[in-house]
């Protein structure tokens, strides 16, 4: 009987709830909740934005189903617009805005409720973002061949990419939310413990499973230096670690590492990435083989040394003199130092320093539209407010930005040229005066990692706040490349389902610091993962 009575109270309760006015106004105001909510309250009552510091009381999976079933009629589908849809699928603020208060699940049935609908949400997200994606770029490949495909369209909107992409991020909002609150509920006391979400993060790493063998490595890479990046940041703003210029001291590691092996080790880079620094080198393609072979191991082939002469533009007459005697040295055993002459590596230019200014410009001019569109569009259409407020001032910072990008990756490729020709230049001046020893220093292949070092120079040109960005993209390239050589000669053991193992690492540490620390992560990680999983 007693139960029954409190049951009854509760229900009384839950009917009718009144909401006191200001002291000063001694009135009161009622409430009801008779009547269902419309689409438009319902997604309100379920987002995660409120000016109250209370936590959010999760609607079970029957309460959820009812309020569905009551608001689904013709009248709520012709109110329910796409204006509606997206202010609700894309988050509006900040994850570190104070006024936001977060769902936090009572019992087993709030919990799934919670996870289905936070899951459900992120896919669909997931799979608007890689649709529209492969829509520009169908686009793009249509307006080319000038022939529209329906199929390609079709596989853009609809196909196994999108579905992919989309359920990785389902599985990850969905399996993130459901770990940690269940861990919280499982707590004697109740309480969110702070490994909670390092732990649900890790579980949640598991999602990428869902993605292509091919990017899950990629998708590992990206997520573990970013939970590097956010504990080195925590350990920074803590006192306990602070490296002046650590940004660019990283950027110099990695890039010596991934220059090293571009050269003496090109199998330990992924072959589109290879291409992509081959073609910025503005080097004769067949000047990597030779230069290869000969300082590995001390001879070469006449053969794909003879290429250079018909390289691109073609050899200077200077040049094809010398790479002729070279190659005729060759075919009588005769290789010569252990490198490529610089008349095999820039056969169009006769000098290193006329061949420095060729290749600056060269880069420039070639990267100028990639850097202009980075640089431009963005504000335009993720910032248009300011921009229709004030054009000439974003334009101008926009115009600057390119400016400073070019410049930054045209030096990047001037200076480990630069310093390549400078080693052949002093072996020349050297050869035969100085002990053999010597010779050998200056020879030996870990030159190239130092010269790859050496190129962290050229970020000082790049803006401050971009420079840690970039040590962010180089370094899962480096990390890469040093695994690939140490797995090569058996130093470090093969890991089954190692990309799944990275991917959790990385993934417990992005979402510890994400839940604890939020500011100590860039804002671009930031807003993606506020529009994935809000505030968990």
């Amino acid at each position: 009987m007693a139960d029954d009575t409190r049951q009854q109270q509760q229900e009384q309760q839950d009917d009718q709830v009144t909401v006191s006015s200001s002291p000063g106004q001694g009135q009161h105001r009622r409430a009801h909740f008779e009547q269902a909510l419309s689409f438009t309250d319902l997604a309100t009552a379920n987002s995660t934005r409120s000016n109250s510091p209370e936590p959010l009381t999760t609607p079970t999976l029957a309460q959820s189903y009812g309020s569905f079933k009551k608001n689904l009629s013709f009248k709520s589908l012709r109110e329910l617009e796409a204006k509606e849809i997206h202010k609700h699928v894309w988050r509006k603020g900040k994850r570190d805005d104070p006024h936001h208060r977060r769902h936090k699940p009572l019992d087993l049935d709030q919990l799934l409720a919670h996870a289905i609908r936070g899951g459900s949400r992120s896919f669909i997200l997931g799979c608007s973002l890689r649709a529209g994606v492969n829509l520009l770029l169908a686009l793009l490949r249509v307006t080319r061949k000038r022939r529209l495909q329906p199929a390609l369209i079709l596989h853009a909107l609809f196909g196994a990419d999108t579905l992919r992409f989309g359920g990785m991020l389902g599985a990850f909002s969905f399996l993130y939310k459901f770990v940690l609150h269940a861990l919280r509920l499982g707590n004697p006391n109740g309480l969110e413990e702070y490994w909670h979400a390092a732990l649900a993060g890790a579980v949640s790493g598991l999602s990428v499973w869902a993605e292509k063998p091919s990017r899950r490595t990629t998708i590992g890479q990206q997520l573990f230096v970013r939970g590097l990046q956010g504990n080195y940041n925590i350990l920074k703003s803590k006192g306990i670690i602070n490296i002046p210029h650590g940004d660019i001291l990283l950027f110099g590691i990695s890039c010596a590492q991934i220059m090293y092996c571009w050269l003496m080790a090109p199998d330990a880079l992924p072959p589109g990435y290879r291409r992509f620094i081959t073609g910025a080198s503005r080097v004769a393609e067949p000047c990597l083989p030779v230069n290869l072979s000969t300082t590995r191991h001390g001879i070469f082939d006449p053969s794909e040394a003879r290429k250079s002469l018909f390289w691109k533009g073609g050899a200077t007459p200077q040049n094809t003199t010398i790479i002729e005697e070279y190659c005729r040295k060759g075919e009588l055993g005769d290789f010569g130092p252990r490198f490529a002459p610089c008349a095999v590596v820039h056969p169009w230019t006769d000098t290193c320093s006329f061949t420095a200014v060729d290749r600056w410009q060269s880069v420039f001019r070639w990267m100028f539209p990639v850097y202009a569109s980075l640089h431009i569009i963005p504000p335009i259409l993720l910032r248009h407010k300011v921009f229709l407020k004030n054009p000439q001032r974003v334009l101008l910072k926009s115009a600057l930005g390119t400016l400073r990008s070019c410049s930054f990756l045209a030096t990047f490729v001037t200076l480990f040229q630069g310093l390549v020709c400078a080693q052949r230049n002093v072996y020349y001046a050297i050869h035969g005066r100085v002990p053999e020893w010597m010779e050998k220093i200056v020879l030996h292949r870990f030159f190239y990692w130092f010269n790859g070092f050496g190129t962290c120079l050229a970020l000082f040109i790049e803006e401050k706040k971009r420079r840690g960005e970039l040590a962010m993209y180089v370094l899962p390239r480096g990390l890469e490349a040093l695994w690939s050589v140490l797995r090569k000669r058996s130093y470090v053991p093969f890991v089954p389902g190692g990309e799944i193992l990275l991917t959790s690492v990385g993934m417990g540490m992005v979402m510890s610091t994400y839940t604890h620390e939020p500011a100590m992560l860039s804002g671009l990680v930031r807003s993606i993962l506020y529009q994935i999983i809000g505030h968990g």
